[in-house]
C-alpha cells in the first residue's frame, strides 16, 4: 500500500491516476501538514476515488494540544464522518514528553467507525519504544502507526521499524506500521531489501524537483509501486 500526500484535488486527480492506493489530506505543509479546510477536503473526495486520510492537527507548534484546540479537533472530526474520508491522522502527547492518553482515547471515541493512524508525534515523545508500548496497548483502535522509527529518515532505523513489523505481523490486533520519512524511488529498494514490507507513506518524494509545488509524477509512483508490490 502506497499512501500519498495530497494538499489539493489537483494531486488527488493524480495520486489516483497514477496508481497510488490511499492518500492523506493535508493543508500547509510547509508547517509539517495541518488540518485541510472544510472546501478542499469536500472536493478532493468529490474528485477521486482513493481512500482519503484526514490529517487532524490545529497548530504547528507542538502536538501538545490545550482545552482550545481539543474542541476544534473535536469538530474537525464530526466533518470528517459527515464528507465520506476514510479516516483520520492525528498525533498527541504531553507537555512532559509522553503520549496523551486522555487526548487519544477521546479522539478514539470521536473517530466512530472512521480509521486512525497515529502519525510521527511519537518521535517527538521522550522514550520511544515506552511511547510505541502504550500505543499498542491501543491497537485494536489503532489501524496504522506512521513512523520513521525514531530517526529524521527512516533509512536509519531499519533495524526498529523490522521489529516493529514483524510485532505487528505476529499480533493480529496491533495496528500495521506505516514506514514514512526519507522513503524515496532512489532508496526504496534498499528498504525493501531489509524489510520487504508493504505499506509506505512519501510526499514531496512523488513530486517533480521532490518539491510540494510541483506534480506527483507517474514514473516516481510506478518506481515505488514496483518494488512494493
Amino acid at each position: 500500500m502506497l499512501e500519498v500526500i495530497v494538499q489539493n484535488p489537483r494531486d488527488a486527480y493524480l495520486a489516483e491516476q497514477y496508481g497510488a492506493n490511499r492518500m492523506e489530506v493535508v493543508s500547509a505543509i510547509s508547517e509539517g501538514g495541518l488540518t485541510p479546510s472544510f472546501g478542499a477536503i469536500k472536493e478532493i473526495v468529490r474528485v477521486s476515488n482513493l481512500p482519503a486520510m484526514m490529517m487532524i492537527r490545529p497548530h504547528s507548534f507542538s502536538f501538545v494540544y490545550d482545552e482550545s484546540a481539543r474542541i476544534v479537533m473535536e469538530r474537525d472530526i464530526a466533518f470528517a464522518k459527515e464528507v465520506g474520508v476514510q479516516g483520520i491522522v492525528y498525533g498527541g502527547i504531553t507537555e512532559d514528553g509522553n503520549i496523551d492518553r486522555a487526548l487519544l482515547e477521546k479522539v478514539i471515541d470521536w473517530k466512530g467507525d472512521l480509521d486512525l493512524t497515529f502519525h510521527r508525534a511519537l518521535e517527538a515523545t521522550k522514550d520511544i519504544e515506552a511511547s510505541y508500548k502504550v500505543l499498542r496497548e491501543y491497537g485494536k483502535d489503532i489501524n496504522q502507526l506512521l513512523t520513521s522509527g525514531g530517526t529524521r529518515s527512516a533509512l536509519d532505523s531499519l533495524p526498529r521499524l523490522k521489529r516493529w513489523i514483524q510485532d505487528s505481523k505476529e499480533n493480529p490486533d496491533s495496528f500495521q506500521i506505516l514506514v514514512g520519512s526519507g522513503v524515496k524511488p532512489e532508496n526504496i529498494a534498499t528498504f525493501q531489501a531489509t524489510l520487504n514490507h508493504t505499506d509506505y507513506h512519501v510526499g514531496s518524494a512523488a513530486r517533480e524537483a521532490s518539491d510540494f509545488s510541483k506534480d506527483i509524477l507517474k514514473e516516481k509512483i510506478d518506481t515505488l509501486k514496483q518494488h512494493i508490490d
